[in-house]
């Protein structure tokens, strides 16, 4: 049993996360974490839960309780998931009050503070790599503030705020170890980041300085001094310390000996220059050569040597077209066409590496040679696709940029689907696997007057940074990328460590249909977004169904309303999952419509393969939802036949057990329905509809429910009663503020031998208002194909 605070608070039995009660039991149990194996007395819990003024009569018996819940939930555990000898965690009542009992090899902070006092030993004892990897393993502990989950609810302890100081003493440590080693590159981004929110540590803006000036941006090095003093002064009315002026006053002086004491030469050197590549001298040394890049792709069978040997030297490429190998040593710039002309601008970049598949069949590099070929020209092809362009390749090693053309608002998300393409295209390949990274920022980018484009800038090193990170066949994007296409593209958070790269996102799938709203009527509608928003917050609070209806007679404008609030539930993906299935067509649909657009929703939302057959889609869909025990096995029989005309027969029975799936997916994470052209579909969609609100007890389930007002019409009662419905009305828009049409799917086609295949759905369920509806019969045929 694993017990986490170092983040959200957590107590993990093997792979599973422990339900550990309401809110005042986990903060009894967070409070007796930080103490671990000391008495905590009951004053002191009771201070840490309540404020003298606001303490209930009952106070003690609460905190009774919550140590009685605990002791059951960590014994009925123990004993059901540890193995037979495991030191059990115990709750024991000491006077004054109460001792939490556990290994601390099973406590994260425990482990925290072992590391980064061993990483500090390392680095007084002269040895900074063994020291930075130590207190890299030592803030890997780290999931978020410590307690976060807690503290968020209004609770304020010394002991939260003393480990979040002691978490950035390790990372100052860390940045001493990795500056020691010659990394002032690889730790630029996450100094620059940290000392903005933390202008006040002298100790970190000093080793920004030392790593802008080591990276040659000695006036921003500078600048990060004045900011500090101005900070300290209009604050405190102090002078920086003695250390910081003294580092101002050599760098001013370009001291010698704040030189790198390992020359380190950037991965953008090495990209666009190659492994000839020479770092600058210092202290009148010569210059250090780096040393050869290791091959970037390994084949069984195959010497490092002859790898490195292989790999074709860097390209400077004309724009637009696709690179051609140069020499290793390029010529000067003035016989390639004349000087070089370069000015730092915002740019997209899209790293991209294709490696041999193990156990893929292609076991020696001859056998790889046509894949190869073919996969440099699918590259070439969609990056210039996507209006990018390629700036140099190493190995099998590629960067593109984007941006570089007129439109730079959508160069994040083309470079986003560039990288789908890619891993499409290059994934399909014999023996060949592909994974890529696309992070954004300024860079100094040079073209010369022949037209050759190359990069220069930390923004490659933060890009393969990120890019060795990233497992095979995943598209991995930097937080300012997530942020601008996150509208677009569905993410989820990738596991890291606490720094920079905490943020970066796997990018999963593309948004299907719709753009977003554009600005003005996403401004003009923001009163309306804010209520439904407010209604997801009573769905989430109650933990109970809630059903929004909103009415528009423009079905363009309210697609777009949806649209735009279901990207602003997707910007949070950990607190909501938005499901949206199609709208139905002029001819609507029935339950089976219904259940097939469901499942397509699904399928977009979770990064599943939408041509997939349907008992596959179905199969991972129940397995997730309800797991692989009864209740799974029971919801997988009632969805999987064998043969057709598949649930036409009995769509009753098979919208039950939809409306089954979507309470577990709520009750695993708040669920949002966005079911819009209602006016359009069958009676027993409405009927469903409105069950689903009525009989659903326990699931953060909101439905934004998206209608003509003719609904009213066919459905007087629609919406009232029961208090878990509202309505909202969505007045025209001036045409100033109308966003453009959305691009409507086409109709799919229909085989004569739809109508046939209905017929033979057994008359009983004709007419009960469960039976294939009027626009049933395509997803009938769907089915039968699929």
């Amino acid at each position: 049993m694993q017990f986490r605070i170092l983040g959200p608070l957590e107590v993990m039995s093997g792979d599973r996360a422990l339900s550990l009660g309401g809110f005042k039991q986990r903060a009894v149990l967070g409070l007796l974490l930080l103490r671990p194996n000391q008495v905590v007395a009951t004053s002191e819990l009771l201070g840490a839960l309540w404020p003298d003024e606001s303490r209930p009569m009952t106070a003690r018996k609460i905190v009774q309780n919550a140590v009685s819940g605990l002791r059951t939930t960590l014994s009925v555990h123990h004993t059901r998931d540890e193995p037979q000898g495991a030191g059990a965690p115990e709750l024991i009542t000491r006077a004054p009050g109460y001792v939490l009992r556990v290994d601390p090899a099973r406590l994260d902070m425990t482990r925290f503070d072992d590391k980064a006092t061993a990483g500090r030993a390392k680095l007084a004892a002269g040895e900074p790599a063994a020291a930075a990897e130590l207190l890299r393993e030592a803030l890997a502990e780290w999931r978020g503030p410590a307690l976060s989950d807690l503290m968020e609810q209004g609770l304020d302890w010394p002991e939260v705020a003393g480990l979040r100081q002691l978490r950035l003493d390790a990372m100052e440590y860390r940045f001493e170890a990795e500056l020691a080693c010659g990394r002032h590159h690889t730790v630029l981004g996450e100094l620059n980041s940290l000392a903005e929110a933390e202008p006040l540590r002298e100790r970190l803006s000093g080793q920004l300085m030392l790593a802008l000036y080591r990276c040659g941006r000695q006036a921003e090095a500078l600048d990060v001094f004045s900011r500090v003093r101005r900070a300290l002064v209009e604050e405190h009315g102090l002078e920086p310390s003695r250390d910081l002026q003294a580092l101002q006053r050599r760098i001013l002086h370009h001291d010698r000996e704040l030189t790198s004491p390992v020359e380190e030469v950037p991965a953008s050197v090495r990209l666009l220059h190659g492994a000839a590549a020479t770092g600058p001298s210092s202290a009148g040394r010569p210059a250090v050569a780096a040393p050869p890049a290791p091959p970037l792709l390994t084949v069984a069978g195959q010497q490092p040597e002859r790898a490195a040997a292989e790999a074709p030297a860097v390209a400077r490429t004309p724009h637009p077209a696709a690179p051609h190998p140069a020499p290793a040593h390029p010529a000067p710039a003035q016989a390639r066409g004349g000087p070089v002309l370069g000015r730092r601008r915002d740019v997209c970049v899209l790293l991209v590496r294709v490696r041999a598949r193990t156990g893929g069949g292609a076991s020696v590099p001859e056998q790889l040679d046509v894949p190869l070929n073919e996969a440099a020209a699918s590259l070439a092809e969609i990056v210039e696709a996507h209006e990018g362009t390629i700036v140099g390749s190493l190995g099998y090693l590629t960067a593109a940029l984007f941006g570089l053309r007129d439109d730079w608002a959508a160069a994040p998300l083309e470079a986003v689907r560039a990288a789908f393409a890619l891993r499409d295209a290059v994934g399909g390949l014999p023996g060949l696997g592909i994974e890529a990274v696309v992070t954004m920022g300024r860079a100094l980018v040079r073209e010369d007057s022949a037209g050759a484009v190359s990069v220069v800038g930390t923004l490659l090193d933060t890009a393969q940074h990120l890019l060795s990170d990233v497992p095979p066949g995943k598209v991995h994007v930097g937080p300012e990328v997530a942020a601008c296409t996150e509208g677009w593209v569905r993410y989820r958070k990738v596991a890291r460590g606490p720094d920079a790269a905490a943020k970066v996102r796997e990018a999963c799938a593309l948004h299907p249909r719709e753009v977003p709203v554009r600005g003005g009527e996403a401004h003009a509608r923001e009163h309306e977004l804010a209520i439904v928003s407010s209604h997801l917050d009573h769905s989430r609070h109650h933990h109970a169904p809630y059903l929004v209806t909103v009415l528009g007679d423009q079905d363009q404008s309210r697609s777009r309303f949806l649209t735009e609030f279901q990207h602003r539930v997707g910007r949070l993906p950990d607190e909501a999952r938005v499901l949206r299935p199609a709208a139905p067509e002029q001819g609507g649909y029935g339950p089976l419509g219904l259940t097939d657009a469901l499942l397509d929703a699904w399928a977009a939302s979770s990064g599943a393969r939408r041509d997939a057959p349907v008992d596959e889609l179905l199969t991972e869909l129940v397995r997730g939802a309800a797991g692989t025990g009864p209740t799974g096995d029971r919801l997988l029989r009632s969805l999987l036949v064998s043969a057709p005309p598949f649930h036409a027969a009995r769509p009753r029975a098979v919208m039950d057990v939809w409306k089954e799936l979507l309470v577990l997916c709520a009750r695993q994470l708040p669920l949002v329905l966005c079911l819009d052209g209602l006016h359009l579909v069958d009676e027993a969609v409405l009927d469903w509809v409105e069950e689903l609100v009525a009989t659903v007890e326990d699931a953060p389930l909101l439905i934004v429910a998206g209608a003509r007002p003719q609904l009213l019409g066919r459905r007087p009662l629609w919406g009232v009663g029961g208090g878990r419905t509202s309505m909202l009305s969505l007045a025209p828009l001036p045409e100033a503020t109308a966003a453009a049409p959305l691009r409507v799917a086409a109709a799919g086609h229909r085989r004569p031998a739809v109508h046939q295949r209905v017929a033979e759905v057994p008359r009983q369920t004709r007419g009960q208002g469960w039976g294939p509806g009027p626009g049933d019969e395509p997803h009938v045929e769907r089915r039968i194909a699929r």
